[in-house]
């Protein structure tokens, strides 16, 4: 297929499915695909080589095989999902045009001390173009170098819209929470607010959906705060039961305490399903919500003010509807997995057009 093979690098998992969705969407718009991960999953339907890991640089070591893995599918184009391992896999491969995804820690986190500063520096410099899922991470991209805005696209991750919008339940208010059990999305912070609300409106309910290395200490926490009546840990929700959980509730709670939430794909989610969501003002979080018609963004960190806003929320079943349809047309006018896939096969056209 002339012109339209694409070799990605990247993390190939079911539970972070970000790059399967890219894979599979390229695939469906005509483009011939193989993958090329670090452990993870075998993406179906398309040529996925999972390198076993070994130890702590395995991005290093892996480095040869990954080059000689992409010179063996002699790719028109090479996209980098993540600008530390696999952007340093683009950049040995020495093929162009190379397309580098940041995606949040890798320019947020990772550069903290100069020689992964110097590292991503480098690669991001290699780079053909750059991608962005938000304008933070744009900034951010920016800071570490200057002077190549005119080589950074901001392509969101964009979701799909369901075939079927559900009513809110009839039930009493349900909120969900869905993130990975980490201190950085703050899910401590929202069972200390739940304690709150337990004392002024009783049957509002929690949802805890995922895992992490706080499941215990939050499951612990919840004991010592007397919640457990409201609170459900459900565990781990699959991609593709996302939906229909989501729908099961009234509206999300994402209280965000890092800035490297970068974008907030499951803020859409829950817009997609008609549903509101209150949220930190923080990272790249604002771009996806508008502020009193989709949800309610708050300061990062205050639990008094979280749990004055979801009594808020409670208590206002016709106002969280209206926020819901917003959220839905929001969502529709400008997050969509089309609009999202249509931005990045232009941008490699426009790429292999320029090659050529």
């Amino acid at each position: 297929m002339a012109g339209k093979r694409v070799l990605l690098f990247g993390w190939a998992s079911k539970v972070q499915v970000h790059l399967f969705r890219w894979a599979r969407g390229l695939k469906e718009r005509g483009y011939d695909v193989k993958v090329v991960a670090l452990g993870g999953t075998p993406i179906e339907g398309i040529e996925t080589v999972n390198l076993p890991r070994k130890g702590k640089l395995s991005y290093f070591r892996q480095v040869r095989a990954a080059v000689n893995e992409a010179h063996r599918f002699k790719p028109d184009l090479v996209h980098a999902h993540y600008a530390t391992g696999y952007g340093y896999w683009a950049y040995r491969t020495n093929i162009k045009p190379t397309v580098v995804s940041v995606w949040g820690a890798d320019v947020i986190d990772f550069p903290t001390v100069w020689y992964k500063r110097a590292l991503v520096r480098r690669v991001l410099k290699r780079a053909t173009h750059i991608t962005a899922t938000s304008q933070l991470l744009k900034r951010k991209t920016l800071d570490i170098l200057p002077g190549s805005g005119n080589k950074i696209t901001v392509i969101p991750f964009g979701v799909n819209l369901p075939d079927n919008q559900r009513p809110m339940p009839d039930t009493p208010v349900k909120m969900c929470f869905i993130k990975n059990h980490n201190w950085k999305y703050g899910p401590d912070i929202l069972l200390e607010a739940m304690a709150q609300v337990k004392k002024t409106c009783p049957h509002v309910k929690l949802s805890m959906a995922g895992t992490g290395e706080l499941n215990e200490y939050l499951k612990q926490m919840a004991t010592r705060l007397d919640i457990n009546d409201v609170v459900d840990f459900v565990g781990f929700v699959p991609h593709d039961k996302m939906y229909s959980f989501i729908a099961d509730h009234h509206f999300m709670v994402m209280p965000s305490v890092s800035e490297s939430e970068s974008f907030g794909v499951a803020v859409l989610e829950a817009g997609a399903c008609g549903r509101a969501v209150l949220t930190s003002r923080i990272g790249g979080v604002p771009e996806v919500v508008v502020d009193g018609e989709t949800g309610r963004l708050l300061p990062p960190g205050d639990r008094d003010k979280l749990a004055e806003a979801i009594i808020e929320f409670a208590g206002n079943p016709d106002r969280l509807r209206g926020m819901g349809r917003a959220g839905y047309e929001f969502v529709k006018e400008n997050y969509t997995w089309d609009r999202s896939l249509d931005l990045m096969t232009d941008l490699y056209d426009r790429l292999l057009h320029e090659k050529k």
